[in-house]
């Protein structure tokens, strides 16, 4: 009896290794295949990613998963440690505090990169370029004439205002810098004495993500929005009876990029993504159907934007606006609140 015992212990043992050695080789089977793989966060509007992705899934076999998100919110969820390999999309201005999150990578497409954006640190991959712009409802706008920042100081304007909290959004983060040089003459400490009528007039209402700024607008909820250029490209292809309108006082148009996560396992994945979004078939694409400038001289501009000769271009001080994002950002809610409280 004690000799049967022993046998079937033993058989139980073998198998029980059998079924660990069977585990273990089947995850390391699997763990390629998991590999390929990529999770993105992002706050381009859907409509905008999937063509892209899809193409990049179908040429590399790799699937993307992605999250749609706002910049802080997506750049607070990597420094928290989450599983996300990139980030696509936010000026780079606004991801700049941040790089020390960010791998370097010199993808060889640089090369035929604007000098702009080639002469950027190894953490940003500039994708985009992207003005800054003022968006109207063309069928409820009336009378009043929106030729620029000035003109959104109208009464008749006041609460019908569409902006999003700097914070929260990269778009109108660059909105209050373009608006502190365009209105400071080129010095943004002089801008804010605008900044703080614009507030005034936005009566109470600021909105909490990019989206909800160009959609409100092209809704009818507000007359106008304080947006970005591909955004109302977005809506006039899709219908909507809306204007681009260039800031007569000036225009700041700065790359957004894409950015890997340091931490991610999954590197020479994200390489291959960041070399597809910029290579020439994709910048190509992304300019002639999704209304965004490219980032490569090679690469003629849509039609359905005006030449950089036909607006009022402001440069700034990259360095500057970096370093003063949380200050500036931090100032601008401090006199949001303020007139709420008036």
């Amino acid at each position: 009896m004690t000799r049967f015992r022993l046998l079937v212990g033993i058989a139980l043992f073998i198998a029980v290794i059998g079924v660990c050695l069977l585990l273990f080789n089947t995850r390391q089977a699997d763990e390629p295949v998991a590999q390929e793989r990529l999770v993105v966060v992002s706050p381009h509007p859907t409509e905008f990613i999937i063509p892209l992705v899809q193409e990049f899934e179908n040429e590399t076999g790799i699937s993307v998963e992605i999250i749609s998100s706002g910049t802080s919110a997506a750049i607070s969820d990597i420094v928290s440690g989450d599983d996300i390999d990139l980030l696509w999309g936010g000026s780079i201005l606004s991801v700049g505090p941040y790089k020390d999150f960010f791998y370097a990578y010199n993808t060889l497409n640089k090369s035929v990169f604007s000098e702009e954006c080639k002469n950027v640190s190894d953490e940003f991959t500039c994708f985009s370029d992207v003005p800054s712009i003022i968006m109207v409802n063309n069928d409820i706008i009336g009378d009043i004439e929106v030729n620029g920042y000035e003109d959104l100081l109208d009464e008749r304007l006041k609460g019908k205002i569409a902006f999003a909290n700097p914070y929260k959004s990269s778009s109108s983060f660059e909105q209050l810098v373009n608006m502190l040089y365009a209105m400071g003459n080129g010095n943004p400490d002089e801008g804010w004495d605008y900044v703080k009528k614009l507030i005034g007039q936005l009566d109470g209402n600021m909105l909490d993500s990019s989206s909800e700024v160009y959609k409100g607008v092209a809704d009818g909820r507000f007359l106008v929005g304080l947006t970005f250029e591909e955004a109302a490209v977005t809506m006039l292809k899709s219908g909507k009876h809306i204007g681009i309108i260039y800031m007569k006082e000036g225009v700041v148009s700065t790359p957004d990029g894409i950015y890997i996560n340091k931490d991610s396992k999954r590197i020479e994945q994200a390489k291959r993504l960041v070399d597809f979004l910029t290579s020439k078939d994709a910048q190509m694409f992304m300019a002639k159907n999704l209304g965004r400038r490219s980032v490569r001289k090679d690469v003629d501009p849509s039609n359905m934007v005006i030449s950089y000769d036909e607006m009022k271009k402001i440069t700034v001080d990259k360095e500057k606006v970096i370093a003063n994002k949380d200050i500036w950002t931090d100032k601008f809610l401090e006199l949001y609140e303020e007139a709420a409280n008036e």
